[in-house]
């Protein structure tokens, strides 16, 4: 790209959100004069171009363009909302009207409203979300179809096809606004691409994934480090066999793992905490996990997937330890769900931003953790819905594989990992610095001993 294409990507951007942040100033005017009390609005504009291909051919080309706004308006501490596509004058008064007309007709909520104007965000550091990836057309379907067309050069008996692969390239520019005075645009690139390959053995299949994500094209990984990915997935999933029922060293990783987690930060958030609908009530300054680990977030890391200055509130965030040394120290609070509790909010209406798992104690790669730990099950995925946020009650369906003397043995599927989520967390031994950078969630393998596991 030239310095002069780039410095019209630039001035392009910057006239785009000086134009929706009118917009959005326009709308809150409209509904201040309409009887709103306070009001809050957000304008969402895309564009981008995603191909995905099958049997070496372009299966499908999709190319969107889309804007949307959404207005929240409170009047006499009840509140309306409203949504369009349209961004016309006449129609952004109509959703104006529309959202305080529902604002007639709801209860009144004390705890209603925006956030406090001291909180509002009024610093923004620059957070390098932004690139100009083009959106060509020929380029995004070489990228796919060339990555589908990989099986074709690197031939395996036991990988039967592929399963489709897709290139995606995005551009987004958000904007928030309030009656308070604040207006701010926020715009973020996006690129991915990623392989499915389909393996079969004993006449059963299984399918494998490999994929990358950036935010800028030049980052992603090669067409080879994707299928040498799917491959790698694919063939591990082979000649699976169920565990006979008992208590297994079981170790959480990929996709599991982040589950896991992800289940401790829903535990933690404000909306589970004030409805008393969570096993971790009460556990504000109490030890939740290991003494071994600490959670950081950090949401002005420099092209971060959850990098932001404000939450959805227009609330300043900060850097964090939401745990230390396995000490709970905050909850993840909305404006809303802290008011609920008499508490200050700390910027997570938007959820988390860049998590870092920390494990004070120990420092090893999967294999040495394998080697360690001698046997047991690595978990790789999980399926079904069997978690109780009320209780931390645990059950899940599981794949992965059996290790025995640190190495592979067989894959596993068709079991049932089940515990309690309270238990699990104070159970944690180590993780391992198999940290994938993919993931705004940045955590290793985790080891938890003696863990039930149905099977046989």
């Amino acid at each position: 790209m030239t310095v002069e294409e780039m410095d019209n990507f630039f001035e392009n951007l910057k006239n785009t959100e000086a134009t929706l942040e009118e917009i959005a100033s326009a709308v809150i005017s409209d509904a201040q004069k309409n009887g709103a009390d306070e009001s809050e609005v957000s304008i969402d504009s895309g564009t981008g171009i995603s191909v995905s291909c099958r049997d070496a051919d372009v299966e499908n080309i999709e190319f969107n363009k889309d804007k949307s706004l959404h207005i929240t308006v409170y009047k006499d501490k009840r509140s309306g909302s409203a949504s369009t596509n349209d961004l016309s004058k006449e129609s952004l008064h109509e959703t104006v009207l529309s959202a305080l007309n529902i604002a007639t007709f709801a209860d009144r909520d004390e705890f209603s409203g925006l956030c406090d104007k001291e909180l509002i965000c009024n610093e923004f550091k620059e957070l390098e979300l932004i690139f100009d990836n083009g959106q060509n057309t020929e380029l995004a379907i070489n990228k796919a179809l060339s990555l589908d067309k990989m099986i074709l050069e690197k031939p395996d008996n036991r990988i039967k096809k592929s399963d489709g692969s897709s290139f995606s390239n995005s551009f987004v520019t958000s904007i928030i606004a309030n009656s308070h005075g604040f207006s701010h645009a926020n715009s973020q690139s996006i690129v991915s691409c990623a392989l499915t390959l389909l393996g079969e053995a004993d006449n059963k299949m299984q399918r494998g994934l490999g994929m990358s994500i950036s935010r800028t094209i030049d980052n992603l990984y090669s067409s080879e480090k994707i299928f040498n990915e799917a491959l790698e997935h694919t063939l591990q999933k082979l000649n699976a066999r169920k565990l006979k029922t008992g208590t297994y060293n079981v170790i959480f990783s990929r996709s599991a793992v982040r589950s896991l987690w992800g289940h401790l930060f829903g535990a933690i958030s404000g909306g589970h905490i004030y409805r008393k609908s969570s096993f971790l009530l009460d556990k504000l300054g109490k030890q939740v996990l290991s003494k071994n680990f600490t959670v950081i977030e950090d949401p002005f890391v420099k092209g971060g997937f959850a990098s932001r200055n404000y939450d959805a509130d227009a609330v300043a965030v900060n850097r964090s330890e939401i745990v230390s040394e396995g000490m709970l120290n905050e909850y993840l609070l909305s404006t809303y769900s802290a008011r609920k509790l008499h508490m200050q909010t700390n910027g997570h209406a938007s959820g988390t931003h860049n998590v870092f798992i920390k494990d004070l104690k120990n420092n090893l790669s999967l294999d040495e953790m394998l080697k360690s730990v001698g046997e047991g099950v690595v978990i790789t995925g999980l399926m079904g819905q069997g978690v109780n946020i009320v209780n931390g009650n645990y059950s899940r369906g599981a794949e992965g594989y059996y290790f025995r003397n640190g190495i592979f043995e067989h894959a596993v599927d068709g079991i049932t990992v089940a515990g309690n989520l309270a238990e699990m967390f104070m159970k944690m031994e180590a993780m391992a610095q198999d940290i994938d950078e993919r993931y705004s969630l940045r955590t290793g393998s985790i080891l938890i001993p003696d863990m039930s596991i149905s099977g046989l």
